[in-house]
């Protein structure tokens, strides 16, 4: 089965701080991965590296068979990602916000179309 994510040896430091060392993980197409672990284990640090929000400082990360940094325009193309500490309006549901996003999004597109 193909890998949709590897990493193998993936560190990171801030400063002299060690926030990950030597993370190696794959998860295959058809695959759901969860991240579990106390605050500061590293869980968002590694997102974040494959997101490429941060840059690792040793090792490797690939999703899609392509580096997380160089070829992070690519793989966004493909994926997305919502933080779970998101917060927009408290009265809204999800849906309502996407609601909104989506007729503001009309708005737009009819707005550009005119100029």
């Amino acid at each position: 089965m193909e890998e949709i994510i590897k990493t193998n040896q993936l560190q990171k430091k801030f400063g002299k701080f060690q926030a990950l060392t030597d993370v190696t993980f794959s998860v295959k197409a058809g695959e759901v991965t969860g991240f579990i672990g106390p605050n500061g284990a590293g869980k968002s640090t590694t997102i974040r590296i494959l997101l490429g929000i941060i840059k690792r400082s040793a090792g490797q990360a690939k999703i899609f068979g392509k580096d997380v940094w160089k070829d992070s325009l690519d793989i966004h193309k493909r994926i997305s990602y919502v933080p779970g500490d998101v917060s927009l309006w408290g009265n809204l549901s999800g849906g309502e916000i996407i609601d909104l996003f989506m007729k503001l999004m009309v708005v737009e597109t009819n707005k550009s179309e005119r100029h």
